[in-house]
């Protein structure tokens, strides 16, 4: 069985390409004659451009997958649901955090996001009726398995101390009427079991890069990870001693697999991982770009 990824937003294009770079990310998977897009983004005009550059039909997409519920991660739903048969409903998977609102946990910094972003929710859009009758909402903090091959980690504890550094901590989410720390529970990525190992494709990491990794080894204990893919928020982690850490676990407990790191990672963690690793492990995955993995 052949499994198709498609960078469809995100901040790395090739030069002279019709693409734009965006800080955010969305990949389509294609299996089984199935289209599952996996986020959507936060440019809707983007996201739309991008698509019919790459060919995608908005309405073969039968199922949205949400890493979690930032606005940069779901800002395109709006133009990717108008774009569609309003006779197909699109069923969207996430943790239940990844629907509510969220805001700025300091109030001093409002003002500077609303000039900013012009927006006061940093989380899932909201949406007039006529698009919400066009969506089904699938909340789950477990696993979601789409295929025997291919499943969500769905929530993540996060055990390991410095890992809590990929968390955003100005950020509260609304519980009930009320606005709490925001944990970024919702955090989830997509484990695929290949015939050469695991790969795993990251939205922006929050539960932490090894956290995920060591969720995706509890779901196939005798498989190697091959591959990480995706935005892992080590942008967060300000001192190389940090990185250093991170990279010899990654070392020791896996193995050393491929790194297409990109979105939230930052420039300094993927300098730091290539000349650590060398260009061998750590390798590009820009927009427009595709990989085909044997199932």
């Amino acid at each position: 069985m052949k499994v198709t990824l498609t960078n469809v937003m995100d901040n790395t294009v090739k030069i002279n390409s019709d693409f734009f770079p965006t800080n955010t990310l969305s990949y389509l998977l294609e299996l089984e004659g199935r289209k599952i897009l996996f986020d959507v983004g936060d440019q809707q005009n983007i996201l739309m451009h991008h698509m019919k550059l790459l060919e995608i039909n908005p309405d073969e997409i039968e199922m949205l997958i949400l890493s979690h519920g930032h606005w940069d991660h779901t800002t395109g739903l709006g133009a990717f649901l108008r774009s569609r048969d309003s006779s197909k409903k699109l069923k969207i998977v996430a943790h239940p955090h990844a629907f509510r609102k969220r805001r700025i946990a300091n109030f001093l910094l409002t003002i500077p996001a609303l000039i900013k972003f012009r927006m006061y929710n940093f989380g899932f859009p909201k949406l007039p009726k006529s698009l919400k009758d066009k969506i089904i909402l699938e909340p789950t903090t477990d696993p979601y398995e789409i295929t025997p091959f291919l499943k969500t980690t769905g929530e993540i504890s996060i055990s390991d101390r410095k890992e809590k550094a990929c968390t955003v901590d100005k950020l509260k989410i609304k519980e009930g009427k009320k606005y709490v720390s925001d944990n970024q529970l919702d955090d989830l990525s997509l484990v695929l079991k290949t015939k050469e190992g695991i790969v795993i494709i990251f939205g922006c990491g929050h539960s932490g890069i090894l956290n995920i990794c060591a969720r995706a080894k509890e779901f196939y204990p005798d498989s190697e990870i091959k591959s990480i893919i995706g935005g892992t928020h080590l942008v967060a982690f300000e001192e190389e001693s940090d990185l250093e850490y991170v990279a010899k676990k990654l070392e020791d407990d896996y193995n050393k697999p491929l790194l297409y790191l990109s979105h939230c990672t930052g420039k300094k963690a993927i300098d730091f991982f290539t000349k650590r690793f060398g260009k061998e492990i750590v390798k590009p995955f820009m927009v427009g770009d595709k990989f085909t993995f044997d199932c």
